[in-house]
């Protein structure tokens, strides 16, 4: 109904007031309103003169009234709208006419001040917009009341505090007149200043690197549970930062992208069957209804300092056609990073499930939903991404056990246990210690498969 959201927001029933000696008009303006608002909402007064109108204003706190402009009497509708304005500033006024071409009623209205001019017959409609564009004014407006009211108070609390500050600027000159006659006293508490500022830096780092550590630990769950899509959310977060870099982002924005691109199939990998997780891998046929990201976010959001990572996976499957799921949004009320993570995401995907086609194929399946599914400035970069992987040639490569591992030899991709754990990524050089912990850690959990090795040229 046009008028629900309006007037639900105060659970208080609106009150209208028509005046017209036309009693066809009340009828009809209660009809209206019988049918689109529950009769808690909206009551409905009419009077059939001003004269009863000005007095029933005087009984009752209306919110709108209506009121004819040719209605006779000692003022007509207009003179009645500015006097309402002087009286009663916080009531919406309509002025209604009967139809005139000849006539601009409501360049009438609008000089009184009325906030709507509607010309007989009433229709629903036109009745109901206005009505609704009323009382959103009128909720503006308190909204706006109350904010210059917090805005006082903060002010208040401000002088108070600027009073406590020159209260404690004129201690803190008696103070430094005692520490001017002790220098050493001073270089003391400037020494443990910086040795809190050492133990503040290491927190912040042992922080970090915590942050690092789960985020690891929630990417091998992902790998575990996905073996035959391995090395996916890494693909994704390095496309996902080299977009979020083109477009100049800040450090922790690309940070948080980061991070949610190497998470943003934990949804995936906490369904229960193989089934529903190569279901929901398919983002081409269950886009529109999976609920993964909804899943992850729920996951996430309870860890401190994944609020943002988050919110960026629950809006993966948003459209920026506003088609998505969950919340519809569209356009820039998507997030940045989950535009970015969603179109990065589609492109690997198709990757893997179409290991013979090139980047630019990929692309050319995703440029018709530019504008649809995926925004626009971020295709761009994505397709200047897929530029970048086509080389002049594939690189060859061989296949070596890992008994047959020698120094000096080039990963030509990363090696996973067959636990799914990442032990070595690609363009990894071996060297004596590396080969040593490769062989080692093969006895405990054996390395997945050959070790591709690129072929010297």
């Amino acid at each position: 109904m046009p008028g629900e959201l309006v007037l639900n927001i105060d659970g208080l029933a609106k009150k209208i007031l028509c005046i017209d000696k036309d009693p066809d008009v009340s009828r009809a303006i209660v009809e209206i309103v019988n049918q689109s608002f529950d009769s808690n909402m909206v009551q409905v007064f009419s009077s059939a003169t001003i004269d009863q109108g000005l007095q029933k204003m005087q009984e009752e706190d209306v919110d709108i009234v209506l009121c004819h402009a040719q209605i006779k009497g000692d003022q007509n509708g207009f003179e009645v709208c500015r006097e309402i304005r002087k009286k009663y500033p916080q009531c919406g006024v309509i002025t209604m006419s009967d139809f005139d071409s000849e006539t601009d009623y409501a360049s009438k209205a609008n000089s009184a001040g009325a906030e709507a001019h509607l010309s007989k017959p009433i229709r629903k409609g036109e009745f109901l917009f206005a009505v609704n564009f009323i009382l959103r004014g009128a909720r503006q407006d308190s909204t706006i009341h109350e904010k210059n009211q917090q805005l006082e108070k903060a002010l208040s609390q401000l002088k108070a505090f600027h009073k406590k500050v020159a209260s404690l600027n004129q201690e803190l000159q008696t103070d430094k007149r005692y520490l001017g006659t002790n220098l050493q006293e001073m270089k003391n508490l400037n020494a443990q200043l910086e040795e809190k500022n050492t133990q503040i830096s290491s927190m912040v780092e042992e922080l970090g690197r915590r942050f690092e550590s789960t985020e690891a630990l929630l990417v091998n769950i992902i790998e575990l549970r996905q073996p035959e899509h391995r090395g996916h959310v890494d693909r994704v977060a390095k496309i996902s930062m080299f977009i979020a870099e083109k477009m100049a982002l800040s450090d922790y924005q690309i940070r948080n992208i980061s991070a949610a691109a190497r998470l943003h199939e934990l949804g995936i990998a906490a369904l229960p069957t193989m089934e529903k997780r190569k279901e929901a891998l398919d983002e081409g046929r269950n886009r529109s209804h999976t609920n993964h990201p909804l899943v992850g976010e729920m996951l996430l959001k309870g860890f401190p300092g994944f609020e943002m990572i988050a919110t960026i996976i629950r809006h993966l499957h948003e459209n920026v056609d506003g088609s998505g799921f969950p919340d519809k949004l569209y356009g820039d009320r998507i997030p940045l990073g989950s535009r970015i993570v969603s179109a990065a995401s589609y492109y690997d995907h198709f990757r893997i499930s179409n290991p013979g086609k090139s980047p630019m194929d990929a692309m050319a399946i995703m440029t018709p939903l530019s504008g649809k599914f995926f925004d626009e400035q971020v295709m761009d970069f994505l397709g200047k991404y897929a530029h970048t992987q086509m080389g002049p040639e594939q690189v060859k490569t061989l296949d070596c056990s890992v008994f047959a591992l020698v120094e000096g030899m080039e990963l030509a991709s990363n090696i996973y246990s067959e636990s799914g754990i990442n032990l070595l990524m690609k363009g990894t050089v071996l060297n004596a210690d590396i080969l040593n912990k490769i062989l080692k850690f093969h006895a405990v959990d054996p390395i997945d498969g050959a070790v591709k090795i690129k072929q010297p040229t």
